[in-house]
């Protein structure tokens, strides 16, 4: 960190040569309006929405025909008991392209949707293309439908013609704007059955229909339960119709029952709009959002091509970025990278809403009662973040994140900074930010209540800082040259990367001052006995703060506990923000001083030369203890609370421990032994040989993780590989946990069509929850041997 100190000192006399041709200000701009619109509602299978506060929403919905319950099973939002036998993104950009195919077994029918964006005023213009079939035993076809939603204030209307349907509107951050819904002309509708040919009042068979309604703002982002009570409304009253007619033999066939009539498509008041189209075999539709800019308008032909030129030009900047051919990997294990990228990337969403937060701390064990206080709504404000998983966890995830910019920083660097900047806004004046971004109703439905209130006393590990300390040192390997700005931002960036390229001195500055602010309050929080660091919100079976939830910890729990992963993060913290205080033209002794006594603090608490680990540590009462005889402040003492695992492999994940260390020696002997951590699919997150192995919920007490595996591995290539009396064992267990994990992760991405949240230890098949495209996406990065 010393050496990041001098360069980026060194790379901060650039920032008036950067000045000189765009100002701070007009770069932010610019990257404002790039990333205006996008996918940015990854809870559904298909959603967007601008990064806009109470704005314009839009998303698809589907279901089969054949089973007249199916309307009932409509899919919308990204749930785990739909059953979709794949989806995700196989190539997303980020910026203007995306495409995803949907597979529905129990609905019958294959969607792929191909997003194009074209940049111009107000955020520009953008279309989606969806394409598919109807699957062999699919006989009613399938019920297509898509919504455009005012969240907000603003006005629309639509029109729908035989060819297409149409929405003209108006709002104060959009301007004006008008939407076509365009089916393809080779769409066809099911047949309809002989018996209903002469039943009077069935409507028509048509290429498209639509449906106005208005809705109370706060009811759009349920589009999809509004849409469930017009189509059964209007199947019951076509149902009773045709019984009527025909002495209640019907038959009740879906793609009769569930047609849509227009209906209130010009009333003024209407702020949600439906499109519906029943279809059958192959079909295809458009939706084609623009902009009044006329140098952003797409047509239809567009689309295609559109689409093409952007998938060649992600190809050949995933091998640039990442070069995975370059390095032996096959077209098939290029491709599970680039879904493993695209899904990450795909999973970023705007958010915005009111948070949970209880206005005063929750007491810990020996500090009182709980609080009694009334949680309270915060202001409503917004969020730009990755989520870890779309159906089970589709928000922000303060402990994720970090990982998640991991790779987005490889991929671009300014959407990477525009999310850290996003999550540093949520931070209060004493540096908090809540671990779990739950903001507005739709994000609160997915959350048990109990889950859902955030309190000011709860930290989470500051991985956010991983991503800071690798742009940093992005500049600082591009800082040879300081002189010529624009050299050391194609280095940064690469050659034709088409970014904003907001990577700058001026930015990590304003990067630091959070960080700062994170780092005070870690340490006035999260203080501890004897100068050491207690994870808040512990319960006996639980530290959620952590991030490792049911990692073994002293029981039972104590306000005496010392917590050996929270003062490493402490401690990383500092030499994190002691090297980027090179942006600063003042120096900063005392965090110095502090950083080399943090150093030294660690080993003193938490290594037990008994154990040959770091450890926990708490304070139990003394065997021997003479209530007579000795002083009372003697009843108890401190004892180490040992649990080989992820816990115990902190200081050498962040790099704290010396590369000639004998404890690095006794550290590297537990990874590589089979009776502790080391399986053929990975470091497990607890030993083997540990009593709670593979216990209680088992959730990290034995799992395979992909984020603590690439810690070991990004530590190991850093700082253990190269020298050092270890640097042979540690280049052995290197090569063969990035081989295993790499040969394990894919190889059940073949088989499933899926990545997971955590691996078995024992035979390695996915589990937890799934598609888990947050921190698992780190594959890429191990087999590019990215490692920040």
């Amino acid at each position: 960190m010393r050496l990041l100190g001098c360069a980026v000192a060194a790379l901060a006399t650039a920032v008036p040569a950067l000045a000189s041709s765009d100002s701070f200000n007009e770069v932010q701009s610019k990257l404002d309006l790039d990333l205006r619109w996008g996918t940015y509602r990854p809870n559904l299978y298909f959603g967007t929405r601008p990064r806009l506060p109470a704005s314009l929403l839009s998303g698809l919905i589907w279901f089969g025909l054949d089973d007249q319950r199916g309307w009932q099973h409509a899919r919308h939002s990204c749930e785990l008991g739909d059953n979709l036998a794949e989806y995700g993104y196989s190539r997303h950009n980020g910026r203007d392209f995306g495409e995803q195919l949907l597979v529905d077994g129990d609905q019958q029918v294959q969607i792929r949707s191909e997003f194009v964006k074209v940049p111009g005023k107000q955020g520009g213009s953008w279309a989606v293309r969806f394409s598919g079939r109807t699957l062999e035993d699919n006989v009613q076809g399938v019920s297509l439908a898509y919504y455009f939603g005012l969240e907000g204030n603003g006005t629309m209307s639509m029109k729908v013609s035989s060819r297409m349907a149409r929405i003209s509107g108006e709002t104060a951050d959009l301007g004006r704007f008008r939407i076509r819904i365009v089916p393809a002309k080779k769409n066809t509708s099911p047949e309809r059955h002989p018996a209903l040919r002469n039943v009077q009042g069935i409507p028509d068979a048509v290429r498209i229909s639509g449906v106005g309604m208005n809705v109370p703002t706060s009811d759009v982002w349920r589009a999809k339960d509004l849409f469930q009570e017009k189509v059964f409304g209007q199947a019951r009253t076509q149902a009773s119709a045709i019984l009527k007619q025909t002495d209640g033999k019907g038959p009740l066939t879906g793609s009769v029952l569930f047609q849509l009539r227009n209906e209130a498509l010009s009333d003024s008041g209407s702020n949600l709009f439906f499109t519906q189209m029943i279809v059958h075999g192959e079909f295809a539709f458009d939706v084609i959002y623009e902009c009044a800019d006329e140098d952003a308008a797409i047509k239809t032909r567009d689309i295609a091509a559109l689409a093409s030129s952007r998938r060649e030009d992600f190809d050949r900047r995933f091998e640039a970025v990442f070069g995975l051919h370059a390095k032996g990997f096959d077209a098939g294990e290029v491709e599970m990278a680039q879904r493993a990228l695209s899904s990450l990337i795909g999973g970023l969403g705007y958010f915005y809403g009111s948070s949970l937060v209880s206005p005063d701390p929750q007491p810990e064990y020996g500090e009182g009662e709980d609080s009694t206080s009334t949680p309270e709504l915060t202001a409503p404000y917004g969020l730009f973040a990755g989520t870890p998983s779309r159906p089970f966890f589709p928000r922000g995830f303060l402990w994720d994140e970090g990982f998640h910019l991991l790779l987005l920083s490889r991929w671009d660097a300014d959407l990477s900074m525009e999310v850290l900047r996003s999550w540093f806004r949520t931070m209060d004046e004493r540096g908090w930010m809540a671990r779990e971004q739950i903001l507005g109703d739709e994000a609160r439905s997915k959350v048990p209540k109990e889950f859902q209130v955030q309190y000011p006393n709860f930290a989470n590990p500051p991985t956010l800082l991983f991503a800071v300390k690798a742009l940093a040192e992005r500049l600082e390997s591009s800082a040879s040259t300081p002189a010529d700005m624009a050299d050391q931002l194609e280095a940064v960036y690469g050659a034709g990367a088409g970014t904003e390229q907001t990577l700058t001195p001026e930015h990590m500055l304003d990067l630091l001052q959070h960080a700062s602010r994170q780092l005070d309050y870690f340490m006035d929080t999260q203080a501890g006995d004897r100068h050491g660091y207690r994870w808040r919100g512990r319960t006996p079976d639980h530290t959620l703060t952590s991030g490792l939830d049911d990692y073994p910890r002293a029981r039972p729990p104590s306000t005496h506990e010392l917590h050996v992963d929270l003062f490493a993060w402490v401690t990383f913290m500092l030499e994190v923000t002691t090297g980027l205080a090179a942006y600063t033209p003042e120096t900063n002794r005392t965090r110095e001083q502090l950083l080399a006594a943090h150093v030294q603090r660690l080993d003193e608490l938490h290594w037990s030369d008994a154990h040959k680990m770091y450890c926990d540590v708490t304070r139990q009462a003394r065997a021997d203890y003479d209530e007579l005889e000795d002083d009372e402040g003697d009843a108890d003492e401190s004892v180490f609370v040992c649990h080989k695992g992820y816990v115990s492999l902190f200081p050498m994940l962040l790099g704290l421990v010396p590369r000639d260390s004998p404890k690095l020696g006794s550290i590297l002997d537990m990874l590589e032994d089979p009776d502790e951590l080391w399986s053929e699919y990975g470091i497990r997150s607890l030993s083997k040989s540990d009593a709670l192995y593979g216990k209680g919920e088992d959730y990290w007490r034995g799992p395979i993780w992909i984020n603590i595996n690439y810690l070991v591995l990004a530590s190991l290539h850093k700082n253990y590989i190269d020298d050092g009396p270890h640097r042979e064992q540690a280049e052995r267990i290197y090569r063969g946990l990035r081989a295993n994990l790499i040969r394990n992760v894919l190889g059940e991405y073949r088989q499933t069509r899926f990545f997971w949240e955590q691996y078995n230890p024992e035979d390695g098949h996915g589990q937890g929850t799934h598609p888990f495209t947050g921190w698992t996406s780190l594959i890429v990065l191990i087999m590019a041997e990215q490692y920040a």
